[in-house]
């Protein structure tokens, strides 16, 4: 097997039978002769029907060998596919209805599929159903009236089998599919519901559900094609493109080029520049009135000139119209001539933050993303884009993420994630701040921040499917809130500045790290307990978004004085982040070993 294939180990199960073949030598045969690897009898079976085997300059493969035989992959008409390791592979050889898949534990694959438990999934409306055995899952689909472009799969399956393939043609007899419509043509070419959103090149930055290229929808241009079978009568088209003109652009079923393409999860469109290159997610999680909004703000007016001036990178709006209420915020606070006017309303849950969209069939409200494109202004081919989320600090609550509401699931799939700890939610520092002029020494403790960092870890540990003892290798910066009303509890004076002669001093942003954990572990230990058992990477962050005591306005609220408007080393924490994942954007020196 080694020599075969390397670490990698494959295997066929028959989806009806429930037999499992493992491949042990190559070519692996197909077919109804009596030699044959795997036989597979029925009408149009051929004597060899298909292999697998090794194909020069395509590597492992799924070969036709018969030419009159119809091998059919993943719902479509094929004579070779190229066979991925720990991807999953529908194949049809006449009646026989398998699945292919190659992974390093093929028995842990093996133990996930489970023949008993057979689900319906339409691919126009997102709908799901089961599960069934696969005689009971014949008769709810004629119940149910299903169309032949509904999709039968086993569960823990990530293909399946269109019920054309599997039910005889004289049960689809009156049955009426998808609408005959100008769209009918956009949408031609065989689709099948292939990958739930576990696998793929590529993360949608809307609903985190992964996708490659070949996945990717195109948005009808052409007033007639407006309706689309899952976001409603007033959306677009999404379909997958057939045709393309001369400069590379799909064209909608009425010719015209389209320009905007689409997640094929939620349908929602992708910023521009998507898929040309990597996309990092910043999550910023946070209780409730801890400041996110206003430090987001801060940030994305700190960071442009920060990154241009310290490492000569650009940091640019890559989505002016999807980053629109970012702008605004921004705008509000740096443009304001009164507390008042620079005061930002709360981000509520499911408000104007957020937008509804299908996700594994449900209608949710997903945060909308801000994305951000950084270039070396030096070597234009280092770049990558940055997205962030003004999630409402209560979708970080424990109960608060379910499939109805997965609104900060992001944290799963981000590259850093900065946890902004606000010092006068805890009792401690508040007693240790007490005799200031501070008017947040007014408000209500909430005392709950190392329950949303435990949450975290509960989260993101279930979405990534890692045991509860395992650590992830995403960075996680902790931020010391509002260190203005702070710093003078710690008698070695002022925190350095990390950002200095084109590089990232990691010498500066540890001691300013040790300084502020020390303080943590004497008045929030548990904050330091939980976040570092979260993250193999931690590092912890003076911060402060006004840079002075904020101004009380109203019952809870505390603005900025626009005119004393300071921020302190808002920017840093993200550029330690990007240090660590794209070091030749941000490059950090580390200090010299002695000796």
């Amino acid at each position: 097997m080694m020599s075969l294939f390397g670490k990698v180990r494959w295997g066929v199960l028959d989806c009806v039978t429930g037999n499992w073949t493992e491949i042990e030598k190559l070519p692996f045969e197909i077919g109804s002769d009596e030699g044959v690897d795997l036989r597979a009898d029925g009408a149009g079976v051929a004597p060899k029907h298909c292999a697998l085997c090794h194909v020069k300059g395509q590597g492992f493969c799924i070969v036709k060998r018969d030419p009159e035989a119809d091998l059919i992959v993943d719902g479509a008409h094929k004579d070779l596919v190229q066979a991925k390791p720990d991807t999953d592979y529908a194949l049809q050889v006449g009646p026989q209805l398998l699945l292919l898949h190659g992974t390093k534990n093929l028995n842990d694959w093996r133990g996930k599929i489970d023949l008993s438990a057979w689900m319906l999934y339409d691919p126009a409306t997102q709908q799901m159903a089961g599960p069934w055995g696969l005689e009971e899952l014949c008769r709810e689909a004629q119940n149910m009236r299903c169309g032949p472009r509904w999709v039968a799969f086993p569960s823990g399956s990530r293909t399946g089998f269109y019920l054309r393939r599997v039910l005889p043609q004289s049960y689809f007899d009156g049955l009426e599919d998808a609408p005959e419509a100008p769209a009918e043509a956009a949408l031609a070419g065989e689709q099948i519901f292939t990958n739930q959103g576990f696998q793929g090149c590529f993360t949608c930055p809307v609903c985190w559900l992964r996708f490659d290229l070949g996945e990717l929808m195109h948005v009808a241009v052409h007033d007639s094609l407006r309706g689309d079978p899952v976001l409603g009568p007033d959306a677009p088209l999404r379909f997958h493109a057939t045709q393309f003109n001369d400069r590379g652009q799909a064209l909608d079923a009425f010719g015209l080029p389209c320009t905007e393409m689409s997640c094929p999860h939620c349908r929602r469109i992708l910023p521009p520049g998507f898929i040309d290159v990597r996309h990092h997610i910043f999550s910023i999680v946070g209780d409730q009135s801890a400041g996110k909004s206003y430090y987001l703000s801060v940030l994305v007016k700190a960071l442009p000139v920060s990154l241009y001036r310290h490492f000569g990178v650009s940091f640019q709006d890559a989505d002016p119209t999807g980053n629109a209420k970012l702008n605004e915020m921004k705008r509000t606070l740096f443009s304001a001539q009164s507390p008042e006017q620079a005061h930002l309303a709360k981000t509520v849950l499911e408000g104007e933050m957020y937008e509804r969209l299908p996700r594994y069939g449900r209608m949710v409200a997903l945060p909308k993303p801000f994305v951000y494109h950084l270039a070396s202004v030096r070597h234009p081919e280092s770049r990558c884009s940055a997205i962030f989320y003004d999630n409402a600090g209560e979708h970080f609550q424990p109960g608060r993420d379910s499939a109805d509401s997965p609104g900060a699931q992001h944290v799963a799939s981000s590259s850093g994630i900065l946890f902004l700890f606000d010092p006068f939610n805890n009792p401690e520092f508040r007693n240790r701040i007490q005799g200031g002029a501070d008017p947040q020494l007014e408000s209500t403790v909430l005392d709950q921040q190392d329950i949303i960092l435990a949450e975290l870890k509960v989260r993101v540990k279930k979405l990534l499917n890692l045991e509860m003892g395992q650590s992830i290798q995403t960075p996680l910066a902790v931020l010391a809130g509002k260190c203005d009303a702070w710093m003078h509890l710690l008698p070695e004076g002022p925190f350095q500045q990390p950002a200095v002669d084109g590089q990232l001093d990691m010498a500066a942003v540890r001691a300013n790290s040790e300084r502020v954990r020390a303080l943590l572990l004497e008045l929030a230990p548990t904050v330091v307990a939980n976040a570092e058992s979260i993250s193999d990477t931690v590092m912890y962050f003076p911060v402060s978004s006004f840079g002075h005591a904020p101004v009380k306005i109203g019952a809870g609220m505390f603005v900025p004085d626009p005119r004393r408007l300071e921020p302190i080393l808002v920017d840093i924490p993200l550029l330690w982040i990007l240090s660590r994942i794209t070091p030749e954007l941000v490059p950090a020196q580390e200090p010299v070993a002695a000796g």
